[in-house]
């Protein structure tokens, strides 16, 4: 009778628990720029975050319980997203979101990979943030292939035979989509007739500027970020320089066009979306972004996040679990995933598998979609 009586009250005494439990939010972490020469930039990822952890939070949140969104500031620096990364191990999160630069990414990734933290990020695009661990997944293409299809594109469509590339020596981004172009190119058949660096906090491209005018180049290659590769071409502008400039998707977002305004029309950049693809969950987000922010999504790199998240969503929902191990292995098992930016099927190394480059021209206001190279 004493042990009947205790099998009662103990029931009793988790049913009673049970909603205290289940009132406690799970958090989750993104790592993005909240100050810094990488705000303008990540602020639409960290919209993305707050937009689909919100649309998760109205679905009743993960497994019942509610959401916590904790954001934190990388400091737009490989230092920086070290001291991120550490705090999100301290928290005890079961998951990371971000961060959007791979020299971020690439920081952030070994201390979350040793401390067994599944981290997924939109836009990393470096071929080794993936490679440091098992724990590491991303939603974008790798730069090997953006990098491939910007060559052809040189190479094939504008029958581009002389390019010179234009690197940021201090961004790991710039410095391996600089070197794969290079190389891609080459093989083609092209020829880089000069290869020059400039630091990211750059203003002043008057040097560099005078050897591309010198050397009359079919193409320009600059992997940069919208703010410096907008001075840049606006500068050549001003100079006469008469060339195409090209970029990689690091050029994403409203911010060129407020640094480059009329000067970009005419060049190209590779992207991973673009406002008039037609994948049903983009339709989906698209209109949720607008009830939100009444705007139009200003970064083609941006709804990567909110796969991420919803990536993220996925994998729990899948397990019916927070247990970190568990989530890894669903993300790792992660087949047809139908994604605002396209369909996700892991490799065995975290990345998404065939996912088209978005090849979109720079129009007089706004970018065009040009055409889409696959894999």
């Amino acid at each position: 009778m004493r042990n009947i009586f205790a099998i009662i009250i103990s029931g009793l005494v988790g049913m009673f628990s049970l909603p205290a439990i289940a009132s406690e939010p799970i958090h989750i972490a993104a790592i993005f720029a909240k100050t810094g020469i990488a705000v303008k930039h990540n602020a639409p990822h960290v919209q993305m975050v707050e937009l689909s952890i919100e649309e998760i939070i109205n679905q009743g949140g993960f497994l019942g319980r509610p959401v916590k969104l904790i954001i934190l500031d990388n400091k737009s620096s490989p230092i920086g997203s070290s001291i991120a990364a550490r705090k999100a191990v301290q928290l005890q999160v079961p998951a990371v979101i971000g961060a959007a630069w791979s020299s971020h990414s690439l920081q952030i990734a070994p201390i979350l990979q040793q401390a067994k933290i599944p981290m997924i990020t939109g836009s990393s695009t470096n071929p080794k943030v993936t490679r440091i661990g098992n724990y590491i997944f991303r939603t974008c293409f790798i730069d090997s292939f953006q990098a491939q299809a910007m060559a052809q594109f040189a190479y094939i469509e504008l029958g581009a035979r002389r390019a010179i590339v234009l690197e940021i020596i201090n961004e790991e981004f710039s410095l391996t989509l600089a070197e794969l172009f290079s190389n891609s190119y080459q093989q083609y058949g092209g020829k880089v007739i000069l290869k020059e660096s400039y630091e990211n906090d750059a203003v002043d491209f008057a040097n560099l500027l005078k050897k591309v005018k010198t050397l009359h180049p079919d193409v320009v290659y600059v992997p940069g970020y919208a703010r410096d590769s907008g001075l840049l071409i606006k500068q050549a502008a001003s100079m006469g320089i008469q060339t195409t400039f090209l970029g990689g998707d690091g050029w994403a977002g409203s911010l060129i066009y407020d640094i480059g305004s009329n000067a970009l029309e005419g060049n190209y950049y590779s992207a991973h979306w673009h406002h008039d693809v037609s994948f049903p969950q983009s339709i989906h987000m698209k209109k949720m972004y607008y009830q939100k922010y009444k705007s139009e999504i200003p970064s083609m790199n941006a709804p990567l996040t909110y796969d991420a998240v919803m990536l993220l969503a996925d994998a729990i929902h899948r397990v019916g679990t927070f247990d970190r191990d568990r989530i890894r292995d669903a993300l790792a098992e992660t087949k047809g995933f139908q994604g605002a930016t396209g369909t996700i099927t892991f490799d065995e190394h975290g990345d998404p598998l065939n996912k088209p480059v978005v090849i979109l021209k720079l129009g007089k206001d706004a970018p065009m979609y040009f055409k889409s190279i696959q894999p």
